[in-house]
């Protein structure tokens, strides 16, 4: 800001310096100017012209694209109710998100405040609300998939209360899914799921780990369909076997990742054909299934394929190297 008093003073001496006498109206000026400053008044209304208040900003260009982003869930809610200006604003900033992430709330969360948030969201690429077991319906979250055509990834993980509806809507209405999880939705049928894939030709990623209802029909649909997947989890189907593991390794040469831990039925066949026939799987997690040993497993882990089970010790390698080597004389002899 510039300082009148400074610069005033700086005349005067300037002008002595240089021996001019400094007139009578120049002080008279100066000294009026001073006397304004120290007026309180004065000081007041230039503090009221620099004041601004926070709804006074571009809301899509500054608030909602600099400063809301900053806020969680909890703070932003905390906001709306300050004021009806705040309200307003925080439906603008809702609006115009393009992600719906209330993992960090799980339970928590509530049914009504999920609906404030996406009520007028029509551009939503990705939903993510893990662990709502009670309050999200199945109700509330067709409206939320209906609107919102572009969706790329959903994440229902641990959602109870959902129905198959659910899931035929995400079919009937989103062609773009990539990354779909559904972990531990047990409330999951085949019939239900098979009506999603019709229509998922680009999914990448896919999570049905502890959804029992699964069975072998299921997966031979699923990699038929979308042959691109590159992430697929079956855990904890106990009805998996290697009959589906087979379609995977024939269908699925991009696959990178392959999860069928306590899928107990799955055997060595089936994961011999995964090493010949995907040749981009870099992990694979089969702790708990108790038929596949290290018979299998060692093709892998030749290939630096990463493995949730850990490799038999140096002396036991050796025994099942002789025992493979006296195997293969026999057959030889035979």
């Amino acid at each position: 800001m510039f300082n009148l008093r400074n610069h005033t003073s700086s005349f005067n001496v300037t002008t002595c310096q240089n021996g001019l006498k400094t007139s009578d109206s120049t002080s008279d000026a100066s000294n009026k100017v001073e006397s304004a400053m120290d007026n309180s008044q004065f000081s007041k209304d230039i503090f009221l012209e620099e004041y601004i208040n926070l709804l006074d900003l571009p809301w899509e260009q500054v608030l909602c694209k600099y400063l809301l982003i900053y806020l969680n869930i909890a703070d932003l809610f905390r906001l709306r109710a300050v004021s009806c200006g705040c309200r307003d604003l925080m439906h603008t900033y809702f609006r115009l998100q393009f992600h719906v992430n209330t993992s960090s709330l799980g339970d928590r969360f509530t049914s009504q405040a999920f609906q404030i948030m996406t009520k007028e969201c029509t551009n939503l690429k990705s939903v993510s609300v893990r662990g709502a077991k009670s309050w999200l319906t199945s109700e509330v979250m067709v409206n939320v998939i209906s609107a919102n055509p572009r969706l790329e990834k959903i994440d229902l993980t641990g959602c109870l209360a959902l129905s198959g509806v659910t899931v035929y809507t995400v079919g009937v209405h989103c062609s773009s899914i990539k990354h779909l999880c559904l972990k531990d939705c047990v409330w999951l049928s085949v019939d239900n799921f098979l009506s999603l894939l019709c229509n998922q030709p680009n999914l990448e990623y896919l999570n049905l780990s502890g959804c029992w209802n699964l069975n072998d029909e299921l997966v031979i649909q699923l990699v038929r369909i979308s042959p691109s997947i590159k992430h697929l989890l079956l855990a904890n189907l106990y009805g998996l076997t290697d009959t589906a593991v087979v379609a995977v390794a024939h269908c699925c040469p991009n696959l990178v990742h392959l999860s069928i831990k306590g899928c107990w039925r799955v055997t060595d066949s089936s994961i011999r054909l995964l090493s010949q026939y995907c040749p981009m799987l870099k992990a694979i997690q089969v702790q708990d299934c108790r038929d596949i040993t290290e018979d299998s497993l060692d093709y892998l882990r030749k290939r630096k394929v990463l493995i949730d089970k850990a490799p038999p010790p140096a002396n036991q390698m050796y025994r099942l190297e002789q025992h493979m080597s006296n195997v293969h004389r026999l057959n030889l002899v035979l």
